[in-house]
């Protein structure tokens, strides 16, 4: 029989041993919990690291959107079309004219000029091409020197380079017709080196403007010089709608398109006059609206050497791709001018020119409308003021 003293060994063993178990099971627990609290946050950081990305990926999509605009619709715009059908420029070399008479409707030409520069040229250019829109740049011989990579460019993404002189300096350009044609040619040898191509478009804007004005003191050599461009092959163009850009006054983007909109001056053929030199930021926020004007008037964008000529009145006028004539209402609606405008003609002007088959008929009114006639009776073109009514610019 056991001893108490045995007994009570016994008894403190089973508890030392309980006590030891239970430290086990205490153990065990707290390594379990430990071992799933590890998991949970490896799986808390994994899923929150994969949201931080997603959100980040969002929230940069979120912030380009509410930095660029969506893109617009994508305008077809009509591939150049061959210039051999042109007048020869020894003959006709008014670019105007020969658009004033073709019979063709709804089509815009715009235009750029004193480029290209480095800071203005390249957004012109974005935006143009958001719209798939094909311009013209008259661009100045010095300043395709100085910025290749902008006017490479722009004959790169199928624009037009046009000439407007080799420096812009109006004093030395009309200080005789020699000098005049001289800085045609060496910006012809400019834009040459730009393109490539043995014979560029020979397509001229006179620094300034042609037009025969009382208050242009250059006017003179001007109508001379006008010769001159025959005898060399060259054509020149004028505009026949104005966005304002260099008429002397400041204009936000708003101000140039309702000032745009009072002056065109031929609802069919729209030569639109705009400038990339480095100061016009404005034109480049008046662009995006200025395009969707057109569009939203039923017009297709051209460059001015996308003309589809006939020289023979009883032929289709309609050049390549582009809609058949058609009778159109007046493309200027009625909106309130810039306050620069006031002193310039007003521009609800019905179509100048009326389609093959068609004839104008005065009203009464001064508006024309379309009636069925055998023959073509085109109305007499109108002409712009010059630009740069604050005086010439000139670009050293």
């Amino acid at each position: 029989m056991s001893s108490p003293t045995e007994f009570e060994m016994r008894r403190r063993e089973r508890r030392r041993r309980e006590r030891l178990r239970k430290k086990r099971i205490r153990a065990a627990i707290l390594l379990i919990a430990l071992i799933g609290m590890i998991v949970i946050i490896c799986v808390a950081v994994s899923t929150f690291a994969k949201r931080g990305e997603a959100d980040a990926q969002n929230g940069g999509a979120a912030s380009e959107t509410t930095k660029v605009s969506p893109s617009p619709p994508v305008i077809p715009t009509v591939a150049p079309v061959s210039t051999s059908a042109l007048p020869p420029a020894s003959e006709k070399n008014n670019m105007l004219d020969i658009l004033h008479d073709l019979g063709q409707t709804k089509r815009v030409y715009l235009t750029f000029d004193d480029g290209p520069t480095g800071n203005i040229t390249p957004q012109v250019l974005d935006v143009l091409r958001r719209y798939n829109v094909k311009a013209t740049f008259f661009e100045v011989g010095s300043l395709i020197k100085a910025n290749p990579d902008a006017a490479r460019r722009v004959y790169e993404e199928g624009h037009l380079i046009a000439n407007h002189s080799n420096g812009h300096n109006y004093e030395k350009l009309y200080a005789s017709e020699e000098a005049f044609i001289n800085e045609i040619n060496e910006c012809y040898e400019n834009i040459k080196a730009v393109t490539g191509e043995a014979e560029p478009f020979k397509l001229v804007r006179f620094p300034g403007g042609s037009y025969d004005s009382d208050g242009d003191k250059y006017s003179s050599v001007k109508q001379q010089c006008k010769e001159t461009l025959k005898q060399y092959g060259f054509y020149y163009c004028d505009w026949n709608a104005s966005s304002g850009d260099a008429d002397g006054k400041m204009k936000d983007a708003r101000q140039l398109l309702d000032f745009m909109t009072v002056n065109i001056y031929d609802d069919n053929n729209v030569v639109v006059l705009m400038h990339d030199a480095s100061t016009k930021q404005t034109t480049v926020d008046a662009l995006p609206m200025i395009i969707q004007y057109f569009i939203d008037n039923g017009y297709t964008f051209h460059r001015l050497d996308d003309i589809g000529y006939q020289s023979d009145s009883s032929s289709s006028n309609t050049a390549a791709g582009s809609p058949a004539p058609t009778a159109a209402p007046s493309a200027s609606p009625s909106v309130s001018a810039a306050p620069s405008a006031s002193a310039m003609p007003s521009a609800s002007v019905s179509p100048s020119a009326s389609p093959s088959g068609s004839s104008a008929n005065d009203n009464g009114d001064g508006n024309l409308s379309a009636t069925v006639s055998p023959a073509v009776t085109a109305a007499p073109r109108p002409t712009m003021p010059p630009e740069n009514q604050g005086g010439p610019i000139i670009i050293n």
